[in-house]
């Protein structure tokens, strides 16, 4: 798995690098999201596109008629090439890795905010207005209630976390209470 993962950031990379340099990052962006939509809505041409018994000569005619016109070149080679080399399985990890590299270049952020009861609006508008101007990103949240966090907020951003609830807090002094016991008892 975690071999397909990096196979996949490296098509994902081409890919970004040779959209970026046609200038067409958010046109091929849209199609790789209008093609995830395509296959998890449309079992039957997952299943074509992803048999190994099906030859490769005929999924890219099949490719080409049904997306020729729609897609960007650039996305309709990648597409080709995947099919050329059986990669077929790891088009929506490409996909995914290509649209976190688009938003990385974009400046975008994905961040979840838990809550122990329901922020009102204005309160998420305050924090994401916050979240913004310390990252210098812009930040897309979604907004979770967690009851067992008592109270406060907890942000999870990107591989940041940041812990301002109360259980936390609690959780914190805890463990120093507790490293601060086991200190005095070996003195």
């Amino acid at each position: 798995m975690q071999k397909d993962i990096r196979v996949a950031r490296r098509y994902a990379g081409a890919l970004f690098r040779a959209a970026l340099n046609a200038n067409a990052l958010h046109r091929v962006g849209e199609d790789l999201q209008r093609l995830r939509v395509i296959l998890q809505e449309i079992d039957a041409l997952r299943t074509f596109l992803y048999s190994p018994l099906i030859p490769r000569d005929r999924k890219k005619q099949r490719i080409e008629e049904l997306f020729a016109r729609d897609l960007q070149p650039i996305t309709l080679r990648l597409l080709e090439l995947i099919i050329e080399k059986r990669r077929e399985p790891l088009l929506e990890a490409i996909c995914e890795e290509f649209e976190q590299l688009r938003e990385a270049h974009e400046g975008i952020m994905h961040a979840t905010v838990y809550s122990a009861v329901p922020l009102t609006d204005d309160e998420q508008q305050q924090l994401l207005q916050r979240l913004e101007n310390s990252t210098g990103k812009q930040v897309i949240a979604t907004f979770e209630v967690d009851p067992s966090l008592i109270g406060g907020v907890r942000v999870r951003l990107g591989d940041y976390q940041i812990d301002g609830t109360i259980r936390g807090t609690l959780e914190r002094l805890h463990d120093h209470v507790r490293l601060e016991i086991t200190r005095r008892i070996r003195h």
